[in-house]
């Protein structure tokens, strides 16, 4: 547990590596300079061979696309007045909202219900409550328990397509290795459900991981599923919260979501549909 948290930490433990490579190299060091500049060359090859960046970025056509944003109620809860109108403010089709208690559920029918007509909700009082909210029509919603965590998943009718599916879902922090085999469990049992589904198809949740890790991406490579976020963080506080999609979507954009007081309240991507 103790070396995955360090993990979790790789791209400033790189950026620490090029910036003692460059006090080695006014020193004249060169032994530990090119000790420092090996380990970060090794760590950028490994960045690249996990993450998804394309070399050229997709070109907005005019096929279907859909915006999602992902929020939590505890990004929420701080400034909730202004966050949730600017959550409106983004205009994002359709919101991914976790750790929805009954106190939140009515405070966000009563402010999303004109903006977003649509929802499935799917309350608790720990914090594996879920919910969406959509302007597009949900032909059908279903609750998936996987290693006893409820999952929500959503038939959107996005354009001509009838039958997009969106999974939206929390998980518990792996604190313990018991919670860490549970997590895994769950993620396998999730990638082998949007393997077999075999459509169109948008995951958005709390992970508890950051993007390059080990469960991360086995549960991508299962499910074939590919990462919105193209960057890295250099904050110490490395982002859980992804977004992924399927071979039947393009992402042309994907951003934090900040409120009007400047406050991260969540992630948004924009997602179009591939010509058939």
């Amino acid at each position: 547990m103790i070396l995955k948290r360090i993990s979790s930490h790789a791209s400033q433990i790189m950026l620490l590596l090029l910036g003692s490579g460059l006090f080695f190299l006014l020193f004249d060091q060169k032994r530990l300079l090119f000790t420092a500049f090996g380990c970060v060359a090794a760590l950028c090859l490994h960045f690249k061979q996990v993450a998804n960046i394309d070399l050229v970025a997709p070109i907005k056509t005019t096929e279907p696309s859909i915006t999602i944003a992902q929020v939590s109620t505890v990004e929420l809860a701080e400034h909730w007045e202004t966050s949730v109108t600017s959550l409106i403010q983004s205009d994002a089709d359709v919101i991914s909202i976790l750790e929805i208690t009954p106190d939140w559920e009515m405070l966000l029918e009563q402010q999303l219900k004109d903006a977003y007509p649509y929802s499935a909700i799917l309350t608790r009082i720990d914090i594996l409550g879920v919910g969406i909210f959509s302007k597009i029509p949900m032909a059908r919603v279903d609750t998936l328990t996987i290693a006893e965590v409820p999952h929500l998943r959503a038939s959107l009718e996005v354009g001509e397509y009838a039958d997009i599916a969106l999974y939206s879902f929390n998980t518990n922090p792996p604190l313990f290795r018991t919670s860490l085999l549970q997590l895994r469990n769950q993620l396998s049992g999730l990638s082998a459900e949007i393997d077999a589904q075999g459509k169109a198809c948008i995951t958005a949740g709390n992970f508890n991981l950051d993007q390059f890790a080990d469960e991360i991406q086995d549960f991508r490579a299962k499910a074939r599923l590919f990462d919105s976020r193209k960057t890295m963080s250099p904050s110490l506080n490395t982002p859980t919260s992804h977004i992924f999609y399927n071979s039947d979507f393009e992402c042309l954009t994907f951003t934090n979501l900040y409120d009007n007081a400047s406050y991260r309240i969540g992630i948004i991507g924009e997602y179009q549909l591939k010509r058939k």
